[in-house]
């Protein structure tokens, strides 16, 4: 539901209700939203006219009501970036992921196609075997 419909179905409910009101506080309920109305225009009456004065033309979207290009500026202004700093963790995330997927898979072919049994991988002793296993091929190559 917009704004829109929203107002449209508030103004049915109160056109409703003020049906069933004394006449006294209808009346006294037009008199307050005509000096109401009359204050609104002539508040804005002035804006318009320094604005008018000021940019040089008319803004549709000050005259229509609606919000000032400006504010549409600010907001881009917190929003983009903040889009763009989501996206860029979103992406790292992703690249980690994957490169922990493929870390893991090559381990996993290692110890696959290792001459190690797969067994000793579980046994207490292996991180000695594998230190004698690469000083051993250490010496080797020097």
């Amino acid at each position: 539901m917009n704004e829109r419909e929203l107002a449209r179905i508030v103004r049915v409910a109160l056109d409703e209700s003020a049906d069933r009101l004394p006449y006294r506080t209808t009346h006294r309920l037009a008199a307050a939203r005509a000096a109401a109305l009359a204050r609104a225009r002539v508040e804005t009456a002035p804006r318009v006219a320094h604005e008018v004065v000021r940019s040089g033309h008319r803004s549709t979207a000050t005259l229509a009501g609606g919000p000032a290009p400006r504010l549409v500026w600010r907001i881009a202004a917190v929003v983009v970036p903040i889009a763009v700093v989501a996206a860029g963790l979103f992406g790292i995330s992703l690249l980690d992921t994957h490169q922990r997927a493929d870390d893991l898979a090559e381990l996993d072919a290692a110890m696959i196609t290792d001459e190690v049994p797969i067994s000793a991988y579980a046994d207490r002793g292996f991180g000695v075997y594998l230190r004698n296993v690469s000083s051993h091929s250490q010496g080797q190559e020097e």
